[in-house]
């Protein structure tokens, strides 16, 4: 059931007996700006290791221990061009716990989000100091993966000068000494009293005990405005390039294409099936011509992602044969728009995307997250097997045809 607790805030209740666990999912969205994402994950950092109550990461700790081993952490990500920070708690039925679990949960999530380790309209330095160093280690860690790095790289080559996806949701680490323990203490008001706020919970509780702990917690009323949560940008008029050498042994051949087919579109699902049969799965023919046949890449996959228009290409590759892997790859494409895939292939390709989505159920994770984002772009739920099952071959070759080539990033080890 869908509850309304304040203007910008909802409740979201799936009963159920499957799982032994309750979740709560506790979503905060904002549009991402070019200096926020970085203030918010470490934002969503310090509200998970200290509480006014609990002012140590032990001492929250065992809060949480005591509470039969209850499981909370936060973290960010981004929904088109939707900033997210997002509290996650799992914890055992009332049943097994044999005693009034939920209600203490909510309360301790309750302390978390609205009495923070603060005084004087500022977080406490000492507890800021040490998440800050964490916060720009952990960014710093990302990049030493060279494949996270290339994909990364595509995206500042894709994205226009002036987009804020070319700021990932996770922020920058450039970005960090800048900030303040009251700088982020007003980012942390905004999100409280300005976000829009979704609340899910899956479990085995009575919803009108749900709906009755949840309308405790004094979230305010806030702006319902409907923000642009889907990103669109204007094709390029030339493909834009570029190389960068590293002393590496396997470059990486990153491809960006603009893709507009978005989550609700009547080809989305369509486009999923294009995906893998373009990248996305073992039946691919990046993965079947590239990889196995050609021997062109020690791997070669695609992404589709459907809050941003956009599809992109990784591979490992012998940086010498970079230019001979891309006409192989843009045949492959080619191959699909003129319709050149099997019947076998596409049902293979269904079949695995509905035993994929079938799978994907069984975690109560999955189900929520899942719900939260159609909540967030406005979507009614669908039969998502159905959905798949009726994708036709026409609708996959048209799909195929949207695709332009946008960007192509190549990290080379030769210079």
């Amino acid at each position: 059931m869908h509850y309304r607790l304040a203007s910008g805030v909802n409740l979201d209740v799936i009963p159920s007996k499957k799982f032994n666990m309750n979740q709560i999912l506790i979503n905060f969205a904002t549009p991402q700006t070019s200096s926020n994402a970085t203030e918010r994950n470490l934002l969503s950092n310090l509200l998970e290791t200290s509480t006014k109550k609990y002012p140590t990461q032990t001492a929250l700790a065992d809060q949480l221990a005591k509470q039969y081993g209850t499981y909370l952490s936060t973290g960010v990500s981004r929904i088109g061009q939707m900033h997210c920070m997002r509290l996650k708690a799992s914890f055992v039925t009332d049943q097994l716990a044999d005693t009034d679990l939920f209600n203490q949960v909510v309360d301790l999530i309750s302390e978390i989000l609205f009495n923070p380790l603060v005084e004087d309209g500022k977080f406490d330095q000492a507890t800021f100091d040490r998440q800050a160093i964490n916060l720009k280690s952990t960014i710093d860690s990302y990049y030493d993966d060279k494949q996270f790095w290339a994909g990364r790289s595509l995206m500042d080559l894709y994205y226009k000068d002036d987009s804020v996806m070319k700021v990932p949701s996770f922020g920058r680490s450039e970005d960090v000494d800048a900030l303040t323990p009251s700088s982020v203490y007003q980012a942390y008001k905004d999100m409280i009293d300005s976000d829009r706020v979704d609340i899910l919970f899956l479990g085995d509780v009575d919803e009108d005990h749900v709906r009755a702990a949840f309308a405790k917690l004094p979230f305010k009323d806030r702006d319902t405005r409907d923000d642009d949560i889907l990103y669109h940008q204007d094709s390029y008029k030339q493909v834009q390039r570029h190389v960068e050498y590293q002393p590496i042994s396997q470059a990486k051949l990153n491809i960006g294409y603009s893709m507009p087919i978005y989550s609700g579109d009547d080809l989305y699902y369509a486009a999923l099936v294009f995906n893998d049969l373009f990248g996305g799965s073992p039946y691919s023919k990046l993965f079947i011509n590239v990889r196995e046949r050609a021997s062109l890449a020690y791997y070669a996959s695609s992404r589709f992602t459907a809050f941003n228009g956009f599809l992109s290409v990784q591979s490992g590759i012998d940086s010498r044969k970079a230019r001979q892997v891309e006409e192989l790859i843009d045949q492959q494409l080619v191959d699909l728009q003129n319709g050149q895939f099997t019947d076998e292939e596409m049902a293979e390709v269904k079949s695995g995307l509905v035993n994929q989505y079938l799978s994907s159920t069984d975690a109560a994770t999955n189900i929520l997250g899942r719900k939260m984002v159609r909540n967030i772009l406005g979507l009614s739920d669908v039969d998502t097997v159905a959905k798949i099952n009726a994708v036709t071959r026409d609708q996959v070759v048209q799909v195929a045809k949207t695709l332009s080539k946008q960007a192509v990033y190549l990290l080379s080890g030769e210079n």
